[in-house]
C-alpha cells in the first residue's frame, strides 16, 4: 500500500528532474564539480575556535558521515563515537536514548536530562523537561555536528555531560538540485528533494523530506515528513541567515516486552496503540558582523511552536492522552575580540541570551465506560536568562619548537530560570520557582607542536529542575503514565555537575590521529524518576551525590586513497555516592542504594571500529562493529538482578558514484545477532495478579536501506 502523501512526493521528485533539465537557450558555461574533500578534524570550529585553545574533548561529523552511515536519527550518527550508547526505550527507531558520559538526552519523559541539544545556536530541549525529539531534528540538512563533552559556558544550563551543537547547510556556489528514494525492510519508504545554489550576494537551499516505516515490531508505522529552508546573504562584513522548518510527524511506539513473550515473539506489541505526534513551526535567524579588524558582533533570534500528542494504554486503568502546547521565543547576543595583551594573543567573548517558554499541558484519562475525563490542566511560564564570559590567552609562543604554545582559558556564566506554573482546574500545584547559580570554568592548552597537544580542565554546570517535574514532585504527587501530575511546594533542587577533565590529541604520522581524555563528574542533587511498587506512574526526587569517570580513546587514519579506518574506546563508570531510599516497582517498593552501586542503564565497556575500502575511486564498501557491554536495568540500582547481555553489532555498506548518480545500499545487524538495548521492571497488567517482570526491549534484526540520488 501506498502511504499517506506517496503522489504529491513522487511529483516533486518529479518536478525536480524536470528543473534540472538544462534549456536549449543560451546557458552561462557549467561550473565543474571537483571531487569531494572530505575533513574529517577541522582545526577551527565556528562556535568554539580553533583546537588549540579548546580544553576538553570536542568530536566532529559532516554531511559526508551522514551519507555514509544513512541514519535515521541524529543519535544513529553519533553512535560511531567513543562512549556513546544508544537504548531504545519505545521501541522505534525515530526516538532512541543517547547516552554519554553516564549522562542522557532523550525524548521519553522522566529521564534525568543532562546533554545540551542545539541547532543553528537554539536550544531544542524542551521546556516541558528539557527532552529531546530526535525525530523533529533536519538530519538530512545537517552541514556539521559538533560533540563538546562536559559541562560548557558557551552553552550553559542543562549542559551536565555535554552539548551536541548542529550547523545546518547552505546553498553554495554550485546549483544543485538533488532529488533521492530510497527503500528499504520492514516497508521503508524515504523521498527526499534538495535545492540549493548562490546568486550572490544571496545564497538558498530548499529540502522536503518524507520518510515513512511500517517498524519491525507490530503496530509501530511511522510518518516523518519535513520542510526545511534557508536564505542566506553574505556582503563585506556581514554574514546572515533566516531559516523555517515545518515538521509532522506521527509515530507509532511499541515499547518494551515482558521477557516471557520475548521469546516467543521479538516483534509482539505489548501496548498496541501507544503513538506520539508533533507538529513544529521554527524560523531561526542568524547574524554575524565584522565590527572592525578586532571585533565581531554574532546574533541570533528564533521562535518555537510545538503542539504534541502522546497516548498511551494502560491494563491496569484508563488509557491517558497528554496535549503539550509549547511557544518560545528568544535571542543571544555575543561579542568576540581578538587582539593583544601586554603583546600576547588574546580572544574574549562575552555573551548574553534571554528565552521565554509558554507551556499549557492536559492529561486526559480515556476508557470504554467513562470516555475522556481532563485530570490536569498545567501551564508554565518559563523565563531564562543567562550571561557569560570566556577568555583564552596565549602566556607563551614558540618556546619548545616553531608553532608550541601554552594557551590559558578562563570562563563564567551565571544562568536563572524562573517557572511561573499556573493549575488551571483550581488546585495547588501552581506557585513561582526559581533557580539560577554561577558556574566556573578554567583550562589550559599545552601545544608541544602542531602534531601534538595536552590539556587540562576544570569546569562547572548545572540543571534547574524542569516544568513537569515540579508538578510531580513526591510520593504524594505521582504523575501517572509519566504525565503532569500535581505537588505542593516541589521540594525538589537543582543539580550541580564539577567536571575534572585531561585529554592529548596527537599526530604521530601524517595519516595517524589520536585522541585520548579522562574525565571525573562529580554530581549534586541528581534528579531521578522513581516508580513505586503497584502504579503505573512516577515522581521525581533528589537523590544526593552520583559520580561519573572514565576513559574515551580513538585513532582514526587513511591509508592512501585506498583505504580509511576507525578505532574507538569508552570506558565509564557511573555511582551512586551516597545511601539513598529508592522506590521501585519491585517487591517490596523501595531498594537501599548503598554508595559504589552502578547507575543503570551505563555499560562500562564501548568498543567501536570501521574500514571503508575503496577498490575503485568511484567505489565504497564499508565494515561497522560495535560492542557493548552489560548494563543493569532500570529499577534495579541496588545491581542484584541479572543485567542485559553484552553484545557485538556488524554493519556493512556499499556506494557508488557515476557523473552525478550515486546509489547505495546499507546493511545494519548483518550477522542477526539477536540483543536488547534497553531492559526496567514493570507491572504485567494482562496476567490476573499483575506480578512485576522484566520487561525488555528488542534491537531489530538483519535488515537493509538501498537508495539512489541523481545531482542536477
Amino acid at each position: 500500500m501506498r502511504p499517506p502523501g506517496w503522489p504529491v512526493v513522487v511529483g516533486l521528485l518529479l518536478v525536480g528532474l524536470a528543473g534540472g533539465v538544462p534549456a536549449q537557450a543560451q546557458q552561462p558555461e557549467p561550473i565543474s564539480r571537483l571531487p569531494e574533500i572530505r575533513i574529517v578534524a577541522p582545526a577551527e570550529m565556528q562556535t568554539l575556535g580553533p583546537r588549540s585553545s579548546i580544553p576538553n574533548r570536542v568530536d566532529v561529523l559532516t554531511d559526508a558521515d551522514v551519507r555514509e552511515v544513512r541514519p535515521q536519527v541524529v543519535p544513529d550518527l553519533l553512535e560511531r563515537l567513543p562512549g556513546v550508547t544508544l537504548q531504545n526505550e519505545q521501541g522505534t527507531s525515530f526516538q532512541p536514548n543517547l547516552t554519554l558520559r553516564g549522562f542522557t538526552t532523550s525524548s521519553v519523559t522522566g529521564l534525568p536530562q543532562g546533554l545540551s541539544v542545539f541547532l543553528d545556536g537554539v536550544r531544542l530541549n524542551e521546556p516541558t523537561v528539557e527532552e529531546v525529539n530526535f525525530d523533529l531534528i533536519p538530519l538530512e540538512d545537517l552541514e556539521r555536528i559538533e560533540v563538546i563533552r562536559g559541562p560548557s559556558v558557551l552553552f550553559g544550563r542543562n549542559t551536565l555531560g555535554g552539548a551536541l551543537n548542529l550547523v545546518t547547510r547552505r546553498g553554495e556556489e554550485i546549483r544543485e538540485i538533488v532529488p533521492e528514494l530510497a527503500a528499504g525492510s520492514f516497508g521503508r519508504q524515504q523521498y527526499r528533494l534538495r535545492w540549493s545554489g548562490e546568486a550572490r550576494p544571496v545564497d538558498y537551499y530548499v529540502s522536503l523530506t518524507e520518510n515513512h516505516e511500517d517498524g519491525f515490531r507490530d503496530f509501530t508505522s511511522a510518518r516523518v515528513s519535513r520542510v526545511f529552508a534557508k536564505l542566506g546573504f553574505r556582503q563585506g562584513g556581514l554574514d546572515a541567515t533566516v531559516s523555517y522548518q515545518y515538521s509532522n510527524d506521527r509515530i507509532m511506539q511499541a515499547g518494551s516486552l515482558p521477557e516471557e513473550l520475548l521469546r516467543r515473539d521479538r516483534a509482539a506489541n505489548f501496548t498496541p496503540g501507544d503513538f506520539f505526534r508533533p507538529e513544529l513551526h521554527q524560523g531561526i535567524v542568524n547574524v554575524r558582523g565584522v565590527l572592525d579588524e578586532h571585533w565581531t558582533i554574532s546574533a541570533n533570534a528564533f521562535v518555537r511552536a510545538l503542539q504534541a500528542e502522546q497516548f498511551n494504554v494502560n491494563f491496569l486503568g484508563p488509557n491517558s492522552r497528554l496535549l503539550n502546547d509549547t511557544l518560545s521565543a528568544g535571542a543571544t547576543v555575543q561579542l568576540a575580540h581578538r587582539g593583544a595583551v601586554a603583546g600576547r594573543d588574546n580572544t574574549l567573548l562575552v555573551g548574553a541570551e534571554y528565552t521565554r517558554h509558554r507551556v499549557g499541558s492536559r492529561t486526559f484519562e480515556e476508557s470504554v465506560d467513562a470516555g475522556r475525563t481532563l485530570q490536569a490542566d498545567v501551564a508554565d511560564t518559563q523565563d531564562a536568562v543567562g550571561v557569560f564570559v570566556q577568555d583564552s590567552l596565549v602566556l607563551v609562543r614558540d618556546v619548545w619548537i616553531k608553532g608550541s604554545s601554552v594557551v590559558l582559558t578562563a570562563a563564567g556564566r551565571w544562568d536563572g530560570l524562573r517557572h511561573d506554573i499556573e493549575d488551571r482546574l483550581g488546585g495547588d500545584s501552581g506557585g513561582v520557582h526559581r533557580f539560577d547559580r554561577f558556574n566556573p570554568r578554567v583550562g589550559i592548552n599545552l601545544n608541544v607542536s602542531e602534531r601534538l597537544g595536552l590539556y587540562a580542565s576544570y569546569a562547572e554546570g548545572f540543571r534547574a529542575p524542569a516544568f513537569l517535574e515540579l508538578t510531580c514532585a513526591g510520593p504524594e504527587a505521582i504523575c501517572p503514565g509519566l504525565q503532569v501530575g500535581v505537588a505542593p511546594d516541589p521540594p525538589l533542587k537543582a543539580v550541580k555537575a564539577s567536571t575534572y577533565e585531561v585529554g592529548l590529541r596527537a599526530r604521530p604520522l601524517a595519516w595517524l590521529d589520536a585522541d585520548v581524555s579522562g574525565f571525573w563528574t562529580e554530581v549534586a542533587d541528581d534528579i531521578f524518576a522513581v516508580a513505586p511498587t503497584g502504579t503505573t506512574g512516577v515522581f521525581f526526587q533528589n537523590i544526593g551525590r552520583t559520580r561519573r569517570q572514565g576513559i574515551e580513546a580513538g585513532v582514526r587514519g587513511r591509508f592512501g586513497r585506498i583505504v580509511e579506518g576507525y578505532l574507538n574506546y569508552g570506558f565509564t563508570r557511573a555511582t551512586f555516592q551516597d545511601r539513598v531510599q529508592l522506590a521501585t516497582p519491585r517487591p517490596p517498593g523501595t531498594e537501599e542504594i548503598r554508595p559504589g552501586d552502578s547507575l543503570a542503564l551505563v555499560p562500562r565497556h564501548r568498543i567501536n571500529a570501521g574500514l571503508a575500502y575503496h577498490p575503485w575511486s568511484w567505489a565504497t564498501v564499508s565494515l561497522d562493529v560495535r560492542y557493548v557491554a552489560s548494563q543493569f536495568l532500570r529499577g534495579d540500582e541496588v545491581n542484584r538482578q541479572r543485567p542485559l547481555s553484552a553484545y557485538w553489532v556488524t554493519d556493512v555498506g556499499a556506494s557508488a558514484r557515476w557523473a552525478g548518480l550515486e546509489a547505495f545500499v546499507k546493511i545494519r545487524n548483518a550477522l542477526d545477532r539477536r540483543y536488547e538495548t534497553f531492559g526496567t521492571f514493570a507491572v504485567n497488567g494482562r496476567e490476573a495478579d499483575h506480578p512485576v517482570q522484566r520487561f525488555l526491549t528488542p534491537a531489530p534484526p538483519i535488515n537493509f536501506l538501498a537508495g539512489v540520488q541523481y545531482v542536477f
